[in-house]
């Protein structure tokens, strides 16, 4: 069955984009290696916990960390999709499928007592960036602050799946400091500002959803205990009223 993403009674805006709840949950600190055979297991853990759908297929999206290199695209059964992300040392890679809660035997992570919360789709998707020269930034940040001279600037980003790829290489266009994870910052469309080690990873986990659950962690014990010897103690990161993933 082909991939799509069709979703079921979101929000629309007067111009009819599609606005959905996103959840991100990633490693609670950067530093940790997150190696590729430990999210294989995980993506693998969430089919065979019927968190995934068995006949839907995955998408596999790929990107080569250097100049000029576009994301390869392909569609894969969710058996050997788990065994792809091994092939894919060196690189920025997703896997992303989409559920309906109502269709089969479906696992909801954030079901209460049982239930869906909320009923409707789950697309789920698994970031791994396998480099030691880019972070994924899940949110987006609209500026990037420099912790050295304080000047703030729009940042200049990959754009990868739902978030953004950072490359550690560059630096401040105002007075040429690097990148410092423990010094600079970012600010959100909110208005939030973070320092950059809490707003990047080298994986995560992204689950959107009409709407915001109930719960703000995981209640599903099993899927927790999956994610946790993936990445460790975690953080969830909640993105409400964001456009539909593509």
């Amino acid at each position: 069955m082909p991939v799509h993403r069709e979703r079921v009674d979101p929000i629309r805006t007067p111009d009819e984009r599609v606005l959905v709840h996103r959840r991100w949950i990633l490693p609670d600190d950067v530093r940790r290696p997150i190696p590729l055979p430990g999210l294989a297991r995980l993506w693998r853990g969430l089919a065979e916990l019927a968190v995934l759908d068995p006949e839907r297929e995955v998408r596999l999206d790929r990107l080569k960390l250097t100049p000029g290199a576009e994301v390869e695209r392909q569609d894969l059964p969710p058996a050997p999709s788990a065994g792809a992300l091994l092939a894919c040392a060196g690189q920025a890679t997703l896997v992303t499928q989409m559920i309906w809660t109502d269709e089969g035997e479906r696992r909801d992570p954030y079901a209460d007592d049982g239930e869906p919360d909320p009923p409707g789709f789950r697309d789920y998707t698994l970031y791994a960036i396998d480099a030691p020269t880019h972070l994924l930034l899940p949110i987006v940040p609209v500026k990037l602050l420099c912790g050295a001279c304080k000047a703030s600037a729009a940042p200049e980003l990959t754009r990868f799946g739902e978030g953004a790829l950072l490359e550690l290489s560059q630096i401040c266009g105002a007075c040429k400091a690097p990148v410092d994870l423990g010094r600079d910052k970012g600010e959100l469309r909110t208005g939030a500002v973070f320092l950059l080690e809490e707003l990047v990873c080298h994986a995560a986990l992204s689950i959107e959803l009409p709407r915001a659950p109930q719960a703000e962690e995981l209640p599903d014990a099993q899927v927790a205990e999956l994610l946790r010897a993936a990445f460790g103690f975690t953080d969830e990161l909640p993105d409400d009223g964001v456009d539909a993933a593509e």
